[in-house]
């Protein structure tokens, strides 16, 4: 049965309020049927996708069962009293919950959500992770923190320099396990988990399920409850996928006229390089579509301009590489597009879930070229379904063909844009699609070449 409101949930008052300033009137289904499973104190093993409130799903509860269990961080304070400042910035953190997080945006994220709910519940938190000095995070550790949010890498090394303790922590979510997984982490999540309190209640979360996550889930949940949410990882109706077959070369100038002439003001592109990420960012502002990019060599505060920018309307398009991308929050991306066919298929459902959230409609558009089409054939078998291919632009090419572009022996695109026009008024598969005249829409391409 699905709650139509939060007051349904059984959370604190101080929550409710916190959940009513944000705006937010009914809970999502991973909030539903999520929230309930934590506050009864069982394990948690969750298949739902970023955009579907998953963060508050279980910072929510978490939240709950430690103000109801009442601040380690206040019976500390009582404990060492006031003027021992120079003592507590020494002192070991013993957080009593933790949340590992693949990558800084995320956790950055979810430490926002904490901060943003957890006003007036007297929860203190604090959040770690790599690519940012040590310092500021160690101030935040020498507050003994309720809640710590943490990457693994940043984590094990304040570990192994003394400064946090994980044996205390008795509530344990691990968010994206998949992705942890893609990035090589998992034997680091097994170090971590391993330090954590034997009595313990621990949460799952990925967006996909392959073997290695249900191997881990397996080896560190006792008795779990289940729940695989609609809007998880393989739930994409609300999202209009198309690919478009194109040369490598061609890839820039096509999707500068993509974003021109569909009018993209809120797109994310993804690349799988950082370099690549940074020279199509630079590539789309010469050609007057405010851009940035965000990836692992960009520092923090660059990262977080370009995210806030975005976030804002002041972007038009986001470029971004798939680590960097974990953990963006923007509501409202009308657009995903696929620079880059990713070598995972389970990337490819990662990328799309930035659009499409939250009931709205969205767009996930993939530039192919012909050594891409067997990662193309991996997604579609992944989803189960063919994805549309889109031929309504000059550039399009026959990958069946070892030839040129169409096959169409040299054609430059204005003629053979002609060519394929004259395909659809025959009643081709996107025959009725573009009611201009074959010339309107070569003379408006060309007049922005």
């Amino acid at each position: 049965m699905t709650s139509t409101t939060f007051a349904e949930l059984d959370l604190r008052p101080s929550l409710l309020k916190a959940i009513a300033r944000c705006g937010y009137e009914s809970p999502t289904e991973v909030q539903t049927r999520a929230v309930p499973v934590v506050l009864r104190g069982s394990d948690l093993l969750a298949t739902a996708q970023t955009g579907g409130g998953k963060t508050a799903s279980f910072v929510l509860p978490l939240l709950h069962l430690l103000a109801e269990s009442g601040s380690e961080r206040s019976s500390r304070k009582r404990q060492h009293g006031p003027g021992t400042r120079r003592n507590t910035a020494a002192a070991t953190a013993r957080p009593r919950a933790l949340i590992v997080a693949p990558t800084r945006e995320l956790a950055i994220q979810i430490a926002e959500s904490v901060g943003t709910y957890g006003k007036g519940t007297g929860i203190s938190s604090a959040v770690v992770y790599g690519g940012a000095p040590k310092p500021q995070q160690e101030r935040q550790l020498s507050q003994s923190p309720d809640i710590l949010i943490a990457t693994p890498g940043r984590l094990l090394d304040f570990v192994n320099e003394r400064r946090i303790n994980l044996s205390a922590v008795g509530f344990l979510v691990l968010d994206e396990a998949d992705r942890m997984f893609d990035m090589g982490f998992l034997p680091d999540v097994r170090r971590i988990v391993a330090m954590t309190a034997a009595e313990r209640q621990t949460l799952l979360f990925s967006a996909t399920m392959p073997n290695e996550v249900e191997q881990l889930a397996a080896s560190i949940l006792r008795d779990p409850q289940r729940i695989e949410c609609e809007g998880g990882s393989l739930s994409v109706e609300s999202i209009e996928h198309s690919v478009m077959f194109v040369e490598q070369s061609d890839k820039q100038r096509l999707l500068v006229e993509l974003i021109s002439e569909r009018q993209m003001f809120r797109a994310l592109v993804f690349t799988r390089t950082k370099h690549k990420a940074s020279r199509l960012a630079r590539h789309l502002s010469k050609h007057n579509i405010d851009s940035d990019a965000i990836h692992g060599d960009r520092t923090q505060n660059q990262r977080g301009r370009a995210l806030n920018a975005f976030r804002n309307g002041k972007l038009q398009v986001l470029v971004a590489t798939d680590v960097a991308a974990r953990g963006i929050d923007v509501d409202d991306i009308t657009h995903v597009i696929n620079f880059e066919m990713p070598n995972e298929a389970e990337t490819y459902v990662h990328r799309i879930g930035r659009t499409g959230r939250a009931g709205a409609d969205g767009e996930a558009l993939s530039l192919c070229n012909r050594d891409e089409v067997v990662h193309l054939r991996s997604i579609e078998r992944l989803l189960e379904r063919s994805i549309r291919i889109d031929r309504e632009h000059a550039w399009h090419i026959d990958v069946r063909t070892g030839g040129g572009r169409a096959g169409n022996n040299g054609q430059r695109p204005a003629e053979r844009g002609r060519s394929v026009e004259r395909g659809r008024k025959g009643g081709g598969e996107f025959a009725g699609r573009d009611r201009r005249r074959p010339g309107q829409r070569n003379r408006n391409r060309g007049g922005r070449r």
